[in-house]
């Protein structure tokens, strides 16, 4: 009797090592983060999460948030290298059309750290700050931070209100000055992060042509023939005299364009 529990002891060490490591020659011998990778994984994690900008008041916009665990991390013993790993954190802003007349609008915000090769550009929706680390996060520092707002689907005018109001509000100063210097406790992060408003809504600069269109990955409301024929038809927003009074103004209009 004995030996057939040994027996399935060892089929089920196999069968855990196959599918957390993968195929390796030594994947009994697997390990995970050390005690100092783990804490600063963990800061890591909470920084970021800290920048994840809480859903605009009032509009029905809920949130999903997505990410990863340290103790996910098993590599075989013999390729163990210190600090192979990026940080990455995301969240959905998931906002129903009203109207209902097409599908929820979805914007997603992502965050990495000590990433070996940027993927995003700077730009309006994103931003890069220090340099690619081809050893991630060797030493335990932080090499840089990146941030990406993507659109999935949805309304135009949804998508660009929440893409230019998630934008404006990232505190950008502030994620710069995580590169090269020790990063806060993770209840130091969790303070900043339950401390965060909610997200204010804005009008789309005037580039976004900010009007009730539909996405060309949405099916055009009943009646409506192109995304064209919408746009064709909604009225036009007013160039600003006042910055803050427009944004009101304008994102009020929007609404009146989804039947509110």
């Amino acid at each position: 009797m004995p030996s057939i529990f040994a027996a399935v002891r060892r089929l089920a060490t196999a069968l855990m090592c196959f599918s957390v490591a993968g195929v390796h020659a030594d994947c009994v011998d697997t390990i995970g983060l050390s005690a100092a990778e783990r804490d600063f994984y963990l800061r890591a994690d909470a920084a970021l999460k800290s920048f994840l900008r809480p859903a605009p008041a009032g509009e029905n916009i809920r949130t999903g948030d997505s990410g990863s665990s340290p103790d996910g991390i098993q590599v075989g013993k013999g390729e163990k290298k210190p600090g192979n790993f990026v940080v990455g954190v995301q969240r959905k802003y998931i906002w129903p059309d009203p109207a209902k007349r097409s599908a929820d609008a979805v914007v997603t915000l992502a965050l990495q750290m000590n990433t070996e090769k940027f993927q995003w550009s700077s730009g309006a929706n994103s931003d890069t700050y220090g340099s690619p680390s081809a050893a991630r996060s060797a030493g335990l520092q932080v090499y840089n931070v990146a941030w990406q707002l993507s659109e999935s689907y949805g309304t135009r005018a949804q998508l660009d209100i929440l893409l230019a109001s998630i934008s404006a509000a990232m505190d950008r100063e502030r994620m710069q000055g995580l590169v090269g210097r020790p990063l806060p406790s993770v209840a130091a992060s969790g303070g900043v992060a339950g401390k965060l408003p909610p997200t204010a809504l804005i009008a789309p600069p005037p580039s976004a042509q900010a009007v009730a269109t539909v996405s060309p990955t949405t099916n055009p409301p009943p009646g409506i023939s192109s995304p064209a024929a919408v746009s064709r038809n909604a009225p036009a927003v007013p160039a600003a005299a006042d910055p803050v009074r427009d944004a009101v103004d304008t994102v009020n209009k929007l609404r009146g364009l989804f039947g509110r």
